[in-house]
């Protein structure tokens, strides 16, 4: 193995000197290497970055260069280089920067001056943002990432040989890129070249790593948000030095979150003082067991525009068994550059002077002529206070942004990244051997690398041969009996396919009715494209108490995807909640059951027949209507059985002494929901709503008709409900609902309107609008208000102390009231979530002002999938 990585070595080495490389070297005054260092060449606008000994490589023609080369912590050089027709190999030398002025004092009650500086940076930002308007480039890529460790469960779930067999290897990906921008996001990407050693099975698209490079400092959602306006509230800032350099007075400054938090960086940031932009930034990211760290280089391409030639980014992964590090890398050369006159210099002054995007056409309003005057206003201020920076930063980004920024934010539809990069492969891409490689790439490969190359070839050649002989045999045997476990989709054809739920969830629920529930849901169906289809889903459940089987059957026809178009018919002979999906869970009901005797759930016999229909009416207008026949009957308990003893409660419904009397009922009900100016996505042709800064409000009207002793009743309600975003790390939600019944002839406890409640401990529904109450006790048919408020913070209170920051929870504070005729009552509570997972709250319960009760409730959505 090492004579063949020794040849490869040779090999290359003699390809290069054949062509016109200019290698370089760059060390400390010990002579020590100097990793990840930059090699800027001005003729050339090349930015090149060195790799861990110090090294870097670039194709370049003959002629003479100024260069300048600059690692942190080091005093940046210029230096000038002739490189003759075969090429040239130099070693330079960084001296340890030196601090030059005196430590920067500050009393106490002063502010330090680096706050200051950011101000200028944050106000600014917007223009910057926006300062380039097209680009051609040249972009080396290179990667490298190792897996340490694998758990033994991941390995068991992969299939792919290669993938087993790359923990503690050395993968490699280097791409050669002609990248073309145009404002306000859009890329073209031509991949010339493209090695790597990866697994196939683990193949990075194209667009994930240009994506590196499309990111921009000054856009406010990047880097936890550190140039945008409200940064201040979340970030401290020290300057730690001033000096000069090529003309240009440079800020470093210290970035320090307030709070320990996945989503904030910390680092450094090296300000250029006239023009208040970045010259280099040192920022790290750690949240959930991975922290990287960003090293971006940015260098004057034209006078006043600062854009970034280097990019080093390592990142180090310690997660739920999984252990590994990578480092990317990525030198960016430029061509053609055209930006944006949003600035001039005024003869001997540095204040900058704007001039209004829409100026030259004469467009420009009343409201946006002051709007440019008090901007000028705050540029030319010797001092801007942090609520000046914020109000300038926002003016500026109203005149500035171009108008197709401003055009897609009036669109609600949210681009994905491939709308926004498009990429193209040279035919040849796949296929450059060793010698353009040695000619082209700017990063020399090291002796671990090239072994990565010879072992990927080794390993999928192992991989093939393994997979023709036994292996194929025991990947089948464990297909098959994971998916008679857990079930598993089946495809029986092009576009049609059978699914089937598995032996483990055969048996999910128990209650006094029925026992033990024992079944299976299975389904077919067929697809006419992507997004549209059509299925049928029986489900058969054994009721062991009652000896009976429930039978449900739904038919679901998916249309119109991009108005979300769906039908469903259903039908069936099963037992239902009283309380729909507004009580006990009945996974829940089934924990309390079985274990405790405690069956907070009641149960009534139904046969049914519905039907549905869902589409979208307008953007973020959805109707929603239905009609339903239903015959329903009150069963007793058929069995008592628990695993610890205990009798449990009978099945009726607290506060209903009587059985309910054998009736039918036939409804009709009609909703209508708006969210206005709802944001979305298209995915393979289907829209997704994602986001809105509006309220939703929600419109429902039920009317029951039946004869004598069957239910019929009239029914309105209004519900609108919003989360507010307030901070990075707080946000405000609320929910108000009122309704009344206009007529009750006859209504029975199914038709009653019934409150989300947690009688349980445990359950499955959002804390930020459920009760404390029994299930039942206070469902009406009369006329009801409800409202409730969450304010949910990254940082409240257990937060506050420095050693809980890190871990990954949230906290909550919850007001609640239901009123009806003949009660108020209101609540308040703590809880702590931790994402999606779950929480756990403890509330108190008030009967108006009096104290009644307190309870834990502790809720796990994934309670509502059973």
């Amino acid at each position: 193995m090492r004579l063949f990585v020794f040849l490869i070595t040779g090999l290359l080495l003699t390809a290069a000197l054949s062509a016109q490389v200019l290698a370089g070297r760059i060390v400390n005054e010990q002579g020590q290497p100097i990793p990840h260092a930059t090699f800027y060449i001005r003729e050339l606008t090349l930015g090149l970055i060195a790799d861990e000994q110090g090294e870097f490589r670039a194709k370049i023609d003959k002629g003479e260069y100024t260069c300048d080369i600059s690692s942190l912590g080091y005093e940046r050089k210029v230096i000038t280089v002739s490189v003759p027709e075969n090429g040239l190999s130099l070693e330079t030398e960084l001296r340890e920067k030196t601090y030059a002025i005196r430590e920067v004092t500050v009393f106490p009650g002063k502010e330090n001056p680096a706050y200051r500086i950011m101000r200028n940076v944050i106000s600014r930002a917007p223009g910057h943002l926006h300062q380039v308007k097209s680009y051609e480039a040249g972009v080396y890529l290179k990667g490298t990432f190792k897996i340490d460790k694998l758990p033994k469960l991941l390995k068991i779930q992969i299939n792919d040989t290669e993938a087993k067999n790359m923990t503690g290897k050395l993968l490699v990906l280097e791409s050669q890129n002609e990248v073309r921008y145009h404002e306000p996001d859009k890329y073209e990407q031509r991949v010339i070249a493209l090695s790597n050693s990866i697994p196939e099975n683990f193949q990075i698209d194209d667009r994930v790593l240009l994506s590196v490079i499309t990111s921009n400092i000054y856009t406010p959602s990047a880097f936890g948000g550190l140039l945008a306006p409200g940064s201040f509230s979340v970030y401290k800032f020290r300057l730690e030095d001033s000096y000069n350099e090529d003309g240009h007075a440079i800020h470093k400054i210290q970035v320090l979150p307030k709070k320990k938090n996945g989503t904030l960086v910390s680092g450094t940031l090296y300000v250029v003082d006239d023009t208040y932009t970045i010259q280099q930034a040192d920022l790290s990211l750690s949240t959930a067991g991975t922290t990287m760290r960003f090293q971006l280089t940015y260098h004057e391409i034209k006078p006043g525009a600062f854009l970034p030639t280097a990019y080093d980014i390592s990142v180090n992964i310690n997660i739920m068994g999984v252990k590994g590090n990578g480092r990317f890398y990525a030198s960016v050369k430029y061509g053609k550059l055209e930006t944006n006159d949003h600035y001039t210099l005024t003869a001997g002054d540095t204040a900058t002077v704007l001039k209004h995007a829409s100026s030259k056409a004469g467009t420009v309003t009343k409201k946006q002529q002051k709007e440019q005057a008090e901007l000028e206003k705050l540029i030319n201020k010797d001092e801007l206070t942090t609520r000046e920076a914020y109000k300038m930063a926002k003016l500026l980004e109203k005149t500035v942004e171009p108008e197709a920024a401003k055009e897609q934010k009036r669109n609600l539809e949210l681009r994905p990244l491939d709308s926004m990069i498009t990429v193209t492969r040279d035919s040849l891409a796949l296929l450059r051997d060793s010698a353009y490689w040695a000619e082209n790439r700017n990063l020399p490969l090291r002796e671990e690398e090239l072994q990565s190359y010879v072992q990927r070839d080794s390993i999928r050649k192992i991989s093939e041969f393994r997979e023709n002989t036994d292996s194929l045999k025991k990947r089948t045997a464990t297909k098959w009996i994971s998916g008679l476990l857990f079930g598993e989709k089946i495809n029986t054809g092009k576009k049609t396919y059978f699914r089937y739920g598995g032996l483990l969830l055969a048996c999910t629920e128990y209650n006094f009715v029925d026992g033990f529930r024992i079944g299976q849901r299975i389904e077919a169906g067929v697809n006419f494209d992507k997004n549209r289809s059509l299925s049928v889903s029986p489900t058969v459940h054994y009721a062991t108490a009652r000896r009976a089987l429930n039978i449900t059957v739904d038919g679901t026809l998916t249309y119109a995807p991009m108005r979300n178009g769906k039908f469903v018919v259903s039908t069936g002979n099963t037992t239902a909640d009283f309380a729909g999906n507004n009580g006990t869970s009945r996974f829940g009901n089934t924990l309390g059951s079985l274990f405790f005797a405690l069956n907070t759930a009641k149960f009534y016999q139904k046969r049914y027949l519905g039907l549905t229909n869902q589409i979208d009416l307008a953007n973020g207008l959805i109707l929603n209507t239905g009609l339903n026949y239903e015959k329903r009957n009150d069963p007793e308990n058929n069995i008592s059985y628990s695993i610890f003893g205990g009798t449990p409660a009978s099945n009726r419904p607290h506060g209903q002494d009587d059985r309910m009397p054998d009736h039918e009922a036939f409804t009709v009900d009609i909703t209508l929901e708006y969210t206005p100016r709802y944001y979305y996505s298209v995915w393979d042709g289907k829209k997704f709503y994602r986001k809105s800064d509006y309220p939703t409000m929600r419109l429902n009207y039920s009317k029951a008709f039946g004869s004598v002793n069957n239910s019929s009743y009239d029914k309105i309600e209004a519900t609108v409900f919003q989360t507010i975003r307030l901070t990075l790390f707080d946000r405000l939600f609320y929910e108000f609902n009122a309704g009344v019944f206009l007529s009750a002839g006859q209504t029975y406890l199914p038709d009653f309107k019934h409150f989300r409640t947690n009688e349980m401990f445990l359950s499955g529904k959002s804390l930020n609008n459920s009760f404390l109450l029994d299930n039942y006790r206070y469902a009406t048919n009369d006329k009801w208000m409800q409202a409730h408020v969450a304010y949910i913070s990254d940082y409240l209170l257990l937060k506050q102390i420095p050693f809980m920051q890190s871990y990954l929870f949230n906290e909550s504070l919850h007001l609640r009231t239901l009123w009806l005729p003949h009660l108020n009552r209101n609540e308040a509570g703590y809880s702590i979530g931790f994402g999606e997972l779950g929480r756990i709250g403890v509330f108190a319960g008030f009967d108006g002002l009096k104290y009644e009760n307190a309870g834990i409730t502790v809720t796990i959505p994934l309670l509502n999938n059973w």
